[in-house]
């Protein structure tokens, strides 16, 4: 389990940096290079040299196009670098640094940089085998090949201003957020389909009152994983059950309590080392980190400095479509079992009143400038009370439509529309 957490963050590390693929096309524009040096040297060439559409640049020629070739990419890539950075530093302060990640994992930017690197690296090895002698071995065939090759990636440029120009857009940037979240709500929803939801509600209420030795996190950091099969199976061995205090995603201190362990002579090291932590929240498991990131793109769009409420709505709309799955289900089981059928381990509530608690106070009070922002987590709230097959959800829901209706009095709005919000809100 140790090992596919690692090779996951590894993975997600990989796809969310600038240099694997650029590299990969770097090795290939190298080898490429060379198979076409070496094509060009064939004596089976011979015939074919003495064509008349075999291309014939002479040594001057050849150094002139590859020298041209060469500069052009890496001013090219320089391009792709700038505009690179300017969209990041743009969506950082508009959009808040978790989209980061995301941007900084788009394929066509890697592509494009890659491709200049490549190309610029192609003509360097066709160059260094361009003789300097007026009657020496001057590969036309590989000189050729450059052309073609820097002509299609010159249209690269094209593609990527356009590329660019929509990637950095809120609404584009919102919605494959949303899509990510989607994502990750859904393996959640999918997960739990395949526990009984109904029996392991029955047995979380044997876990109040619990009391046992603390599993102390051997460092400060982040939670990012936590393997539940592996300490279902130590549970299980030590006839032990567990209480996890923590959720993914929740910061934790060194030696401070991660989980309690009841049962005879647990062993906490190997407790603890279920748990992964880092140094940054991550997506290796659950979905909180994706809610907190369109969440940070609706405080920042009611923010005043940025004052963009309809990007803070289609966050919220966003949200509320990626949750809805969520919201179908029968929930998230809260008491996991052990393969012999005993109830072992407690974890915190991971469903949606986990969600819409970790939504609904963040957003209150940066709306209370706003009508739209307002309105639309009233209707989120009407919707999911409507679908919901949860009781504690709908408790949770009704919860916060109660405290909405309370908190529209602080809204700084014309006493006409506190009075239709809290209508609303009361529903």
């Amino acid at each position: 389990m140790a090992f596919y957490v690692h090779a996951k963050s590894l993975m997600t590390s990989i796809a969310g940096s600038f240099w694997f693929v650029p590299l990969l096309m770097a090795l290939a524009g190298l080898a490429l290079g060379n198979l076409f040096v070496f094509i060009d040297a064939l004596d089976a060439l011979s015939g074919l040299r003495e064509q008349s559409f075999y291309p014939r640049f002479g040594p001057e020629g050849a150094r002139a196009v590859l020298t041209t070739i060469a500069g052009g990419m890496m001013t090219m890539a320089s391009l792709v670098f700038s505009l690179t950075f300017v969209g990041l530093t743009q969506l950082s302060s508009q959009l808040g640094p978790r989209v980061l990640m995301m941007f900084m994992e788009d394929r066509a930017t890697q592509l494009v940089l890659g491709a200049f690197v490549g190309v610029f690296l192609f003509a360097l090895v066709v160059l260094g085998e361009v003789s300097e002698l007026d009657d020496g071995f001057v590969p036309d065939l590989a000189v050729a090949a450059t052309i073609v090759i820097a002509t299609g990636a010159f249209g690269l440029v094209i593609y990527f201003v356009h590329h660019m120009a929509l990637a950095i857009q809120a609404d584009v940037i919102v919605a494959d957020l949303g899509r990510r979240f989607a994502r990750a709500i859904g393996r959640v929803a999918r997960k739990a389909q395949t526990c009984d939801i109904a029996r392991a509600n029955r047995h979380v209420a044997e876990f109040e009152g619990f009391a046992g030795t603390p599993v102390p996190a051997p460092s400060s950091g982040y939670i990012r994983h936590i393997a539940y099969d592996r300490l279902l199976d130590i549970l299980q061995t030590g006839g032990l059950r567990l209480v996890i205090d923590l959720r993914v995603d929740d910061y934790v201190g060194e030696a401070m309590p991660m989980a309690h362990v009841e049962g005879p002579a647990p062993d906490v090291g190997a407790l603890a080392k279920c748990f992964t932590l880092g140094p940054r929240r991550d997506v290796l498991q659950e979905a909180t980190y994706e809610a907190r990131a369109l969440i940070d793109i609706a405080l920042r769009g009611l923010s005043p400095g940025i004052n963009d409420p309809n990007t803070a709505v289609a966050a919220i709309d966003h949200m509320s479509g990626a949750l809805l799955p969520l919201v179908r289900s029968e929930g998230v089981p809260r008491v996991l079992f052990t393969e012999d059928g005993r109830a072992a381990l407690r974890r915190p509530d991971l469903g949606l009143t986990h969600y819409l608690d970790l939504i609904v106070p963040a957003l209150l009070p940066a709306m209370r400038t706003d009508t739209l922002a307002t309105e639309r987590l009233i209707e989120l709230l009407i919707l999911f009370d409507r679908v919901s097959r949860q009781d504690d959800a709908r408790e949770t829901i009704a919860k916060w439509r109660k405290v909405m209706a309370r908190d529209v009095d602080n809204h700084q709005l014309p006493q006409t529309m506190v009075d239709w919000l809290k209508e609303k809100a009361a529903e």
